[in-house]
């Protein structure tokens, strides 16, 4: 995914497709533009829209409020929500503690990643790379390195 994001940063970062003009990059299945109570048991979050597959459940929110049809990021399988909320958890109690601020965070993760700080969001990480942002920040002292 590395090699995508920095090719297509602009349209990321810009004008992302919206995920309901094709298939679902993991199953081929249809994906739809919906109310997020259907992956939230009936709550609804944020503003209230995500894009789901409705065959694996894959999903992605979506920017604004109100909802406009731009996702924040790459539909996440279920597999990858986990480790985009352990990565979360763990960079987030470090800006937040005021340790770094969070842009160095960011710039910090990138680095220890191996990728350009721009490219550097939770929400466009693919599996492989949640899993190594998740081992990095698993060292307690990562924002240090």
């Amino acid at each position: 995914m590395r090699d995508w994001l920095v090719m297509d940063l602009e349209s990321l970062t810009k004008e992302p497709m919206p995920w309901d003009e094709s298939p679902c990059p993991y199953c081929g299945g249809r994906v739809i533009n919906v109310s997020n109570a259907v992956i939230y048991n009936g709550h609804t979050f944020g503003n209230g829209r995500c894009y789901l597959c409705v065959n694996c459940r894959a999903s992605c929110g979506v920017h604004g409020n109100p909802a406009t049809r731009r996702p924040l990021g790459v539909l996440a399988t279920p597999e990858m929500k986990f480790f985009k909320q352990s990565c979360h958890k763990k960079f987030d109690s470090v800006w937040r503690n005021n340790k770094l601020s969070r842009n160095q965070c960011y710039k910090q993760l990138a680095k220890l990643m191996g990728i350009c700080p721009k490219c550097c969001h939770f929400g466009w990480f693919n599996q492989p790379d949640l899993e190594l942002a998740n081992a990095i920040l698993s060292d307690e002292s990562w924002y240090k390195r």
